[in-house]
């Protein structure tokens, strides 16, 4: 796939990490506000970037798709902080990464899924694909140096939950809800899913050439994994 066709796939955040039912936020709040109060009582935790993994999957479309390539798209550096009771259903987040540290089809991230995504892809080819999703027609990052997710509320559901989550992209919010499994013992807690994200959902159109004949999918698949570690306060 031409260097472009995977720029929009990175809002995520896309991340984070996370989907089902959205729709923006009718009075957008200051970003980076928390979307929730302190959780009383609650256990907190400090998010660990390198045990975590966000991955945003998209592929390519249209009658010329053979021409193209599937992408994988990488969150690195992701920071934040958990709080959680017991149970964790009383639960608050903040979580935020920058746009600059999005990884691009990584050799060994794109080996490890799969027979969709074995076709050789350059370093010219990557740098080429990350500039453009950086750039002001996407991401924007010199204006809009990071994403924010912060919980807004999260219920049961079944054996896990539903995060109901402002997600702050390019100074713009959606309201995503978020299936999450949770695992925790005394000093760590993780956070997993994964689930399907259209880019229109967010309000932007895949990139195309050929009058569509070579495009992106609009529906791009997000797997996270989210670890944090109990955080000793004073």
């Amino acid at each position: 796939m031409p260097a472009r066709t995977a720029s929009a796939v990175a809002v995520f955040l896309a991340l984070l990490a996370l989907a089902g039912c959205r729709a923006p936020l009718p009075q957008p709040s200051a970003p980076g506000a928390p979307a929730t109060g302190p959780v009383e009582g609650a256990v907190l935790y400090g998010v660990d970037a390198a045990a975590s993994q966000v991955l945003i999957r998209v592929y390519r479309d249209g009658p010329l798709a053979s021409l193209g390539h599937n992408h994988v798209i990488a969150v690195h550096g992701l920071r934040g902080r958990v709080q959680s009771d017991a149970r964790g259903e009383r639960a608050s987040f903040e979580l935020q990464f920058d746009v600059a540290d999005l990884g691009v089809d990584e050799p060994t991230l794109r080996a490890a899924e799969g027979p969709d995504f074995t076709s050789s892809i350059g370093e010219a080819q990557r740098e080429g694909t990350r500039n453009n999703m950086l750039g002001e027609r996407l991401l924007d990052a010199t204006r809009n140096r990071a994403i924010t997710l912060q919980s807004v509320g999260i219920v049961a559901s079944g054996a896990g939950f539903i995060a109901r989550t402002r997600v702050i992209v390019r100074g713009r919010e959606a309201l995503l809800s978020v299936p999450v499994s949770l695992q925790r013992d005394a000093d760590r807690l993780m956070v997993s899913g994964e689930f399907s994200l259209r880019h229109s959902e967010l309000g932007l159109t895949p990139y195309s050439v050929a009058l569509g004949a070579l495009r992106v999918a609009d529906e791009m698949r997000i797997r996270y994994r989210i670890v944090a570690r109990r955080v000793a306060l004073p």
